[in-house]
């Protein structure tokens, strides 16, 4: 079996690649990459007593959701912002919205923050939109959001929710896993995760020569390349079966 290293957050949906990868005949290694501290609760709290200040709530990570949901305190969020316009980025996203927040949102098919604005674009062809959207995000945010939807006429009222850091365990564990065989294929999930990965690499003098690259996302594949290093496949999507569709795309 060939082995595939996992480099992403730990998150509720890891078990969902584990097995998809195993199904398919790939080893699996989950390599926790980023870990996150909370920080604003109290401000993102005012702004969601607020619904009548915005068009809607925007999200573009997981953590932005737990934000949400922590910042509430085990409160409901409130019924008005049901009636507005919500969006995400993927499956995964959208169906914690779903769980933790009971709110419906749109857009998650598209994958990226690009592709998001340009589904908010369309989606909102013909309709009067006055108010900003509300923007529970992290420290390490790509602007393209924000950039694109200010060009499509949209504003966002953003609140830097979490801090992304490396977990704790990141170098101790790619060390061990270079010890051995290299793996085959090398996933990364995020920019901050192969900009972390990458100093580890240099650092510990770790040789990547025998191992396939996979990067999640265009914004993923462009930081990967930045650092000198060769993107082997992409996943358009960050989706347990589009990471599959790339390994097997041989």
């Amino acid at each position: 079996m060939k082995k595939v290293v996992v480099l992403k957050s730990e998150s509720d949906n890891s078990d969902t690649y584990s097995s998809l990868l195993q199904k398919h005949g790939f080893e699996p290694v989950l390599v926790p990459t980023l870990d996150f501290s909370f920080k604003n609760l109290d401000v993102l709290r005012d702004r969601l007593l607020s619904p009548y200040k915005y068009s809607g709530l925007i999200f573009t990570s997981p953590r932005s959701i737990t934000a949400v949901r922590d910042a509430l305190g085990g409160q409901r969020l409130k019924d008005d912002w049901r009636t507005l316009e919500n969006y995400s980025v993927g499956e995964t996203s959208h169906d914690l919205i779903c769980s933790h927040l009971q709110l419906n949102t749109k857009g998650q098919q598209s994958g990226n923050a690009s592709n998001l604005a340009d589904f908010i674009k369309t989606d909102l062809y013909n309709k009067t939109i006055t108010l900003p959207f509300l923007f529970p995000c992290g420290n390490l945010k790509q602007d393209v959001l924000q950039y694109k939807l200010s060009e499509y006429g949209y504003s966002l009222d953003s609140v830097e929710v979490y801090e992304t850091v490396p977990h704790k365990d990141l170098e101790r564990n790619l060390v061990q896993l270079f010890r051995g065989d290299a793996p085959a294929f090398l996933l990364f999930f995020s920019p901050s995760g192969i900009n972390y990965c990458s100093a580890i690499f240099e650092r510990n003098k770790l040789d990547l020569g025998g191992c396939r690259i996979v990067a999640i996302g265009p914004s993923t594949k462009k930081a990967i390349e930045n650092k000198g290093l060769t993107v082997y496949r992409t996943a358009e999507k960050p989706s347990p079966e589009y990471v599959v569709g790339a390994l097997l795309d041989t």
